[in-house]
């Protein structure tokens, strides 16, 4: 059998990519990576189960959404305890990270928002207050350095050396919850 057509890739693509963060981490390990359950299980510390029920419920999800229905969650029961915990552990890591960044103040984790924008909320925090503006300015208000420079009522240099700042305080934020989940699976990769 030949190729799937292009019309057929980006489509399955743009299923994959709706699917719930964690399933659909599981299912590329399963699928991209090659690994077998019980690897996935072990390197997520999830139960076997877990792996299992959310391959099989991509599948589902996905099936459904290239046949042009609605993807819904069939398996969140064999899922949500292992979702849980993993989501536990990304807040603790988060709130970890954001406590050697200066942020001492408990993340406010509210099961209806999400948790990567609450994490960036309290990164942004930890910016001094001049370094925060301009960088609101360039990437908001979308701004170059020298009009940040002359609404700042400041040099150019100082707004350059704001920028090099946050540039470098990126690196030390934390990572979204789908960047985590697989940094803690390619960690097991560089042990063994």
């Amino acid at each position: 059998m030949g190729e799937p057509s292009h019309q057929l890739r980006a489509a399955y693509d743009a299923a994959v990519a709706r699917l719930p963060v964690v399933t659909r981490v599981i299912f590329l390990m399963h699928r991209v990576d090659d690994l077998s359950y019980a690897e996935i299980a072990c390197r997520l510390s999830v139960s076997n189960g877990a792996v299992q029920a959310c391959v099989a419920e991509a599948l589902g999800m996905i099936a459904a959404m290239l046949d042009g229905g609605v993807s819904k969650r069939w398996r969140n029961t064999d899922i949500a305890p292992a979702e849980s915990d993993l989501r536990r552990r990304y807040r603790a890591s988060c709130q970890e990270r954001l406590r050697a960044l200066g942020h001492s103040e408990p993340l406010a984790w509210d099961s209806g928002r999400d948790d990567d924008l609450i994490v960036n909320i309290a990164f942004l925090q930890t910016l001094p207050a001049p370094v925060l503006e301009t960088f609101l300015l360039n990437r908001v208000d979308g701004l170059s350095h020298r009009q940040i420079a002359r609404r700042m009522r400041t040099l150019t240099v100082v707004v350059r050396r704001r920028m090099l700042y946050v540039i470098r305080a990126l690196d030390r934020q934390p990572m979204t919850f789908e960047q985590w989940l697989r940094a803690g699976a390619l960690a097991k990769d560089l042990t063994t």
